[in-house]
């Protein structure tokens, strides 16, 4: 018998055959009521009166839909250009189709690419500063954060074009010749229809299943010897594990209760990306240096990503367009080629593009060195009848360079008031004329994070639910409604900047606390030799 994985990697062969290569994007917004079952999409609404927990499944069922024949969860890729205008790692996702929290990267798209927004991404409550943005999301345990996005990089990505149909944002139509509000026909008095209702959908890439994050205004050494010149970096990650928004069996429709509860998705096993269907291409430019000489292009290889196989490094194609007025490397990750017979698995590299002499382009060498944290608010709220974790999250970006700061698994109610070791740190080659920009966010995690990569039946089960005793059901909903409303409660942020002439270098240790107070970061900054 045929395994779900092979079947549904033949489903997806078919439909690829049948589709174009990539999904190109629409001449204007596209209407986000287009995202609805009953319009031909693949989002289902819940009914706009509910008197159940379970009356907001629909919502999640699926949670994202192609953009473009929705209704089927395989769909072709799409490839995406834009800037970075924001980065963070979500602490509200829904977990029965996550296995980790997702990375999300808002996105201000080419002109040429704006066709790529729905009309949902211009709802005023989902713009971002004013203007629509196309947001990348990707879960962290898939994708590392080495290769996450900094406010202001540019970003080329390929994946899946979708609907988030999670959210909804609806604004209530009228049943026909009535006062009565409602969202779709399906709302009381049924058989009625419901006029005007409107859905503000975003649309999405989520998950990508390549990104190339494009850096300016950095440095680094090119040479073993001499001194670090002004670079662009290129941090380029291909991967089919698209956590759970990039798996069949997550994002088909259920077609009862039963089936959305018990749906036996974890461990993942059905992923969509089609990895080998389409090459991966991406610019890399040249920085700006009067005078510069000797253009390079430095690759940093990084183990490439493979999801049960052996992995498969795939050929790298570098073509150098240097006649213009815009030099720069065009790169194409061969994805399509087969390696000694076997096909690509991923691919995962720094590239540094440069001038091997760039005159007149000092730097300064700087290390950042984090050495603890001093816990003010353990943020372990009490509970009754749930548990909340051990364990803290933090990540850091410096300049646009994310770190997970690990060794925080430990804290609890009892941690309040002492001071954990943590061990992280950074290099930098910081050009003079600019500053040194230190974010750390950290949160405390809750009952929602033991809920992740299970199935709703399985986290029932724990909080009490006998299959084989109907009587024990209404106390597991509760008990687990409670533990999904316990998330994840936010540490505060810390923001820091250091400019010239000393960049913050300092014989002490920093301490600074969180926008909360929830913890103090003690941190150093030291400079070496440039």
């Amino acid at each position: 018998m045929a395994t779900r994985s092979a079947i549904y990697a033949a489903l997806i062969a078919v439909v690829l055959a049948l589709t174009p290569a990539t999904t190109g994007a629409a001449a204007g917004p596209v209407d986000s009521n287009a995202a609805l079952a009953a319009n031909g999409g693949g989002c289902y609404s819940p009914p706009i009166v509910q008197t159940s927990v379970f009356d907001q499944l629909p919502a999640v069922n699926p949670e994202w839909a192609p953009v473009l024949n929705g209704s089927t969860p395989f769909s072709a890729p799409a490839l995406v250009h834009g800037t970075t205008v924001e980065s963070h790692v979500s602490q509200a996702d829904f977990p029965a189709g996550h296995v980790t929290f997702d990375q999300n990267t808002e996105l201000a798209l080419d002109p040429t690419d704006a066709g790529f927004l729905a009309t949902g991404n211009y709802f005023t409550p989902n713009l971002h500063n004013g203007q629509p943005t196309l947001e990348l999301e990707w879960e962290t345990g898939s994708y590392p954060s080495w290769a996450w996005a900094g406010e202001g990089d540019r970003v080329v990505a390929l994946g899946r074009w979708i609907f988030d149909c999670g959210h909804p944002d609806p604004i209530p139509g009228l049943k026909q010749g009535t006062h009565i509000p409602c969202l779709t026909d399906a709302d009381a008095p049924k058989g009625v229809p419901c006029i005007g209702a409107i859905f503000n959908y975003r649309s999405e890439m989520h998950p990508p299943q390549a990104v190339a994050v494009i850096r300016s205004g950095g440095a680094a050494m090119l040479q073993a010897a001499g001194r670090a010149v002004p670079v662009t970096k290129a941090d380029v990650y291909v991967s089919a594990d698209g956590g759970g928004a990039g798996d069949a069996c997550v994002v088909t429709h259920k077609t009862s209760l039963n089936a959305t509860l018990g749906a036996p998705c974890f461990p993942l096993r059905t992923p969509l990306a089609p990895l080998n269907a389409l090459d991966f291409s991406f610019d890399v430019p040249l920085p700006a240096v009067d005078g510069g000489r000797d253009p390079i292009l430095k690759v940093a290889p990084r183990p490439t990503p493979a999801l049960g196989t052996a992995p498969v490094t795939p050929t790298l194609d570098v073509v150098p367009h240097f006649d213009g007025a815009n030099p720069h490397y065009e790169v194409t990750v061969r994805m399509t080629q087969s390696v000694d017979g076997k096909m690509p698995t991923g691919f995962a590299a720094t590239l540094l593009a440069g001038w091997q002499h760039a005159p007149a382009s000092p730097s300064v060498h700087l290390r950042v060195t984090f050495d603890g944290i001093t816990v003010n608010d353990a943020l372990k709220p009490a509970a009754t009848g749930i548990t909340i974790p051990p364990g803290w999250k933090m990540q850091t970006d410096l300049n646009g360079a994310w770190q997970e700061i690990s060794g925080l698994n430990s804290i609890d109610a009892s941690t309040a008031g002492h001071t954990v070791p943590i061990a992280a740190s950074y290099d930098v080659f910081l050009p003079r004329d600019q500053t040194l920009n230190l974010h750390v966010d950290a949160a405390s995690i809750g009952c929602l994070d033991t809920l992740f990569g299970h199935s709703l039946l399985e986290d029932l089960i724990r909080f009490g639910f006998n299959p084989a005793n109907p009587a024990t059901f209404n106390g597991a909903v509760l008990l687990g409604t409670e533990c999904l409303n316990a998330g994840e409660l936010g540490a505060g942020s810390i923001d820091a900047s250091f400019g010239a002439p000393t960049f913050g270098v300092s014989d002490s240790t920093y301490q600074v606390t969180s926008s909360n107070g929830a913890f103090t970061l003690r941190f150093r900054v030291d400079r070496f030799d440039d």
